[in-house]
């Protein structure tokens, strides 16, 4: 029967057969959140009929129902809206979030695989949606991004010039603006330059942006005000943005590769799905941002950027370069912290002692401990950065020392001197780790001065934790003691107190022993 068909029937049934066995392309879903609900849908619609106009993907059977469910639960997790997709029948799921400022959207998107919440692409654009135009050119700039190479993307408006760097957020485009031919450079641009301010901007912002969140995060005085994930992002990427020049080719793809890289820190600095900010500081600290500079050098691979040599601004240059808001200032290497705490202070004491009866004669030296006193320390720092991890870091403290002691046995007693020490640490940082050490010199204010060193010069150690604006430390002081007091009593021979056995004591030296904790704020 087969043989009787003609050749040409044969070979359209062959063809369809190949087409059917070809495997459907995954379906995607597109959740948009951030901005009003008619801007979040009309952005979700065209993005994803950009992504399965490609045919790398394909729509889920009801994309706008998938959007309403997310928008009425009031949930944006990256978890739960893949969990969604997943019911919706998506593969893949890309999750828009936008933020408004100055009247622009700076919008990133994230294409993830729905099983295991890997990150795909990510692309970010900033624009300015006054009209449906802008919504398509949006959807168009990040289907580009988003799909690989010499994918099919729908052309965007005439009027868009986005492309060819003539179109920002929040400013006109002169009607009579063309985009620049293909080949033509304008400016060229030094990459050398670039991989300069990447690696020593990126970094500093990054924590930046983690101290700020961290600061929002242990708040005690308030509520949460910041959603983690989105806002290290949106921070981190808006800070470098300024750092690279308006119009260098693929601006818009390094800033996704940033965004790529931010994403695996705050992966990493995950628990349970939310963000622990002491395990970001820790994962910023240990960054290696070789693979993100050499993904730059890959992206920046363009006609108009120049490999030539570049020398940095002097670090001490406060106007080694002009923005748009005017000259760079010089980070300031200062900064200055509250500190304050309780102590156990430990003394011990030497004296000497003569016997005086004529029963017994002689003498000689011997010293005791006397028990620990609990105390406070409250007082101020000034901390000097000769680099990122050597600190000077001065100090003016109040703190309370002392001793107890038993009379003779019977009763129970305390002595509490009450000094003004100054201490200066050498303090060695490693991210958010310090570790303290340095001579310390206290003036005793108040006590009894039978006791009392009244030129207190020891030894400080320590460790303590830069936790965003606040501070967590240990220390422990050991005194060295000082000249002979000069103070005489006596006392029985046997310690019973009966009959003419009597001591002439005369204490020597006081050494204080002091092991405390502190809190602070970093200002």
């Amino acid at each position: 029967m087969i043989n009787k068909l003609p050749k040409t029937t044969l070979v359209a049934i062959f063809v369809a057969a190949l087409c059917f066995a070809q495997e459907a392309p995954p379906k995607l879903a597109v959740y948009v959140s951030g901005a009003s609900g008619g801007i979040n849908k009309s952005l979700g619609g065209k993005l994803l009929s950009a992504m399965s106009q490609s045919g790398k993907y394909s729509e889920i059977a009801d994309p706008v129902l998938f959007q309403n469910e997310l928008a009425n639960s009031g949930r944006d997790e990256v978890a739960y809206i893949a969990q969604a997709a997943k019911r919706h029948g998506a593969e893949y799921v890309c999750v828009v979030g936008m933020t408004e400022a100055l009247g622009a959207h700076s919008i990133t998107a994230r294409l993830a695989k729905v099983s295991d919440l890997q990150i795909i692409k990510t692309g970010t654009t900033d624009r300015a949606l006054r009209s449906l135009d802008d919504l398509t050119a949006v959807s168009n700039e990040l289907a580009r991004q988003l799909l690989p190479p010499g994918s099919y993307v729908p052309s965007a408006p005439p009027s868009v010039f986005a492309d060819a760097g003539m179109a920002v957020a929040g400013k006109e485009v002169p009607p009579d603006a063309q985009p620049a031919s293909a080949g033509q450079c304008d400016k060229k641009y030094n990459l050398n330059e670039v991989l300069f301010k990447v690696k020593d901007g990126f970094p500093a912002k990054l924590k930046d942006c983690s101290s700020t969140l961290a600061k929002d995060m242990l708040n005690p005085f308030g509520g949460k005000k910041l959603e983690p994930k989105s806002f290290m992002t949106q921070c981190a990427v808006d800070g470098i943005k300024n750092e690279l020049p308006d119009g260098f080719p693929n601006k818009d793809k390094i800033v996704g590769s940033l965004t790529n890289f931010i994403q695996g820190l705050m992966n990493a600095a995950s628990a349970g799905g939310s963000l622990d900010p002491k395990k970001l500081v820790s994962a910023i600290g240990s960054m290696n941002i070789g693979d993100l500079l050499g993904d730059i050098k890959k992206l920046a691979n363009n006609e108009c950027v120049v490999d030539e040599p570049y020398e940095p601004p002097e670090e001490g240059d406060d106007e080694a370069e002009d923005g748009d808001d005017g000259p760079r200032k010089k980070k300031s290497s200062v900064s200055f912290g509250i500190r304050a705490g309780m102590n156990f202070s430990h003394t011990y004491a030497e004296y000497s002692y003569t016997k005086q009866s004529s029963y017994a004669s002689g003498g000689g030296s011997t010293g005791g401990d006397y028990r620990d006193i609990l105390g406070m320390q409250a007082g101020l720092v000034v901390d000097f950065a000769v680099s990122n991890w050597f600190h000077l870091q001065p100090g003016l403290m109040y703190i309370q020392k002392g001793m107890g002691y038993e009379h003779e046995g019977y009763s129970y007693d305390e002595i509490t001197f009450h000094y003004l020490e100054l201490p200066l640490l050498l303090s060695l940082k490693f991210s958010a780790f310090r570790l303290n050490a340095g001579p310390y010199l206290g003036f005793c204010l108040a006590g009894d001065n039978r006791y009392a060193e009244f030129l207190d010069i020891g030894l400080s150690t320590g460790v303590g934790f830069d936790i965003g604006m606040f501070y967590i430390g240990a220390f422990y002081n050991y005194g060295f003691g000082g000249g002979s007091h000069g103070y005489d009593y006596d006392g029985p021979v046997d310690g019973s107190g009966i009959g003419n056995f009597s001591t002439r004591y005369s204490l020597r030296s006081v050494y204080n022993r002091t092991l405390g904790i502190n809190l602070g704020i970093n200002l």
